[in-house]
């Protein structure tokens, strides 16, 4: 089966074309247009016109379908993706990877057994999920991309057994009070623990000894 058979559209042109429905519905959408609009070349642009028409969404004027006007709503788009799946790809395909809830490997593995090669099968895999994804906007971008709900959901409980576990009945720390902002701290009243080790020869005499622990209580009493 022939590369062309199936769409190949940048999730750009997509919900830029949507965009542009939206706000003018019988806008007539051309190359150039396109081209000045999504900053894409003049070439590209060609190509995606071809293949919005392929597909269903411009007619032959390059204006916006009965299709395409129940596409750019929010309240019809499901539906209106649902008539591009049937219309664009195979029931076997559909059938394998449902609208809204197909596997990204399995619709790239299709496009493979088509006979094309894994980059294109690749692309043409993110466009299926695209268009088929019944909700618009970032969560259809995310099925382009292959990311489900269930995907998002996975990642929450990763997060969550990430953190570390709460000890229920631990006491609660004390926190030592603060100081009102702007008082001074009087020094005199932090308590202060000093260690001293002294070594004392073992042939020192009784006077020596006497001497040592003197000069201790005079220096660190301040008596």
């Amino acid at each position: 089966m022939a590369d062309q058979s199936f769409p190949q559209i940048p999730s750009t042109v997509w919900w830029g074309v949507r965009e542009i429905l939206q706000r003018s519905p019988r806008a007539k959408i051309d190359e150039s247009m396109l081209a000045a609009t999504l900053s894409v070349q003049s070439v590209a642009a060609k190509q995606y016109i071809v293949e919005l028409k392929k597909v269903g969404l411009l007619d032959d004027e390059g204006r916006g379908t009965p299709l395409a006007n129940a596409w750019r709503m929010d309240e019809s788009y499901a539906q209106a993706v649902d008539e591009l799946a049937n219309a664009c790809y195979p029931e076997g395909l559909v059938t394998i990877a449902p609208p809204g809830n197909a596997d990204r490997q399995r619709v790239v593995n299709w496009f493979m057994t088509q006979g094309l090669g894994a980059g294109t099968a690749g692309n043409k895999a993110a466009t299926y999920l695209m268009i088929t994804s019944p909700e618009p906007g970032a969560a259809g971008a995310a099925a382009a991309r292959g990311e489900s709900k269930k995907s998002s959901s996975s990642d929450s409980v990763a997060t969550s057994t990430s953190a570390p576990p709460i000890r229920k009945n631990a006491p609660a720390r004390k926190q030592a009070p603060r100081a009102p902002e702007g008082a001074r701290v009087d020094s005199t009243s932090i308590p202060l623990n000093l260690n001293v080790q002294i070594h004392i020869s073992a042939d020192a005499s009784s006077e020596q000894i006497e001497t040592i622990f003197s000069a201790m209580r005079k220096y660190l009493r301040n008596d």
